[in-house]
């Protein structure tokens, strides 16, 4: 450092950021902002200046060189983007004006219950009393699952005037580019579309309850595993932890195979029965895949996704 610099330049020196370079979160973020720009009329022109503005700021902190650095490895995946490599769209507007957006946690994968920031910018007099409902739709299969079953908007979010924090979580069971659609008393209010990763397809691990050997997620879910042959017919014990819900509503089981998108229905019934072998809940089920290789089991709970099961079938 230069001692004959003044004191203000010398403060100016370290770098405003947390991190010493461009982060990937805020170069994805820029690179959204003018893609949606020239997409879109309805995204205001401040988009665009932000933008740039961020630009510049990497100019002046890290200089000709360090851009230049960036702009190599980064320059190739924004200019040949393709349908395999989408970019989300996390905001909504109309007519300019930002209605919500969405603050999901990093790194989306199939399979995994995931967690979810609505941001509302309506005052709260015009959303209090409406029912909310999101919907997710597979934009490749046209698959859709109810992600919020209707609920009335009572109260705003805790610390805030209005819903800028409407906290949700849940799981959607294949990888790919969803549309999150937004309705109000059953009206759509808006939509949004995030990607997720493909999950794992090694099978699921073993665990152990009152002397049994389940396949699933220990403490939260699994059945007794008899095996699958395909075409086979077989009983299979379900059991289910959860002491701070009730686990009521019809429960029923989907599959997907294994570099498939077509989800077929393997087994539904109206209603757990009671504790046993260590668990809160349980249900007898008769399951049957139709094929061999590994498939994917998507247990439901009142339309719920619980964690899923990849299985092999022989």
């Amino acid at each position: 450092m230069d001692p004959n610099k003044p004191d203000w330049a010398k403060r100016m020196t370290p770098s405003p950021f947390s991190q010493l370079h461009f982060t990937k979160e805020l170069t994805n973020q820029i690179l959204r902002n003018v893609k949606d720009s020239k997409r879109s009329r309805h995204v205001p022109i401040a988009t665009v200046i932000i933008s740039l503005s961020l630009v510049a700021a990497v100019l002046f902190i890290f200089g000709i060189s360090d851009l230049n650095n960036w702009a190599q490895t980064h320059a190739a995946s924004f200019f040949n983007k393709t349908t395999k490599d989408p970019i989300d769209r996390t905001e909504y507007y109309e007519h300019g004006k930002l209605l919500f957006a969405v603050f999901p946690q990093p790194e989306l994968t199939a399979g995994n219950p995931a967690g979810y920031i609505f941001h509302f910018t309506a005052p709260f007099n015009e959303l209090q009393g409406k029912m909310l409902t999101i919907y997710a739709i597979h934009k490749k299969s046209g698959l859709k699952v109810t992600a919020v079953a209707p609920i009335e908007i009572t109260k705003p979010s805790s610390g805030y005037k209005g819903l800028e924090r409407f906290g949700t979580h849940f799981a959607l069971p294949i990888g790919g580019v969803w549309r999150y659609v937004v309705e109000l008393d059953g009206k759509l209010y808006g939509d949004v579309e995030l990607t997720l990763k493909e999950p794992s397809w090694e099978p699921t691990s073993i665990f152990k309850s009152a002397n049994y050997r389940m396949r699933g997620v220990e403490k939260k879910l699994g059945f007794i595993d008899a095996g699958f042959l395909a075409n086979s017919p077989q009983k299979y014990m379900w059991h289910f932890w959860d002491k701070e819900k009730e686990l009521n509503g019809k429960f029923f089981v989907r599959a997907v195979k294994q570099g498939e998108d077509q989800i077929i229905d393997v087994f539904s019934t109206e209603s757990l029965a009671g504790a046993l072998n260590g668990a809160d809940r349980t249900a007898v089920s008769m399951m049957s895949l139709p094929e061999k290789g590994r498939w994917r089991l998507l247990p439901y709970i009142d339309n719920r996704l619980l964690e899923t099961i990849v299985v092999e079938v022989n």
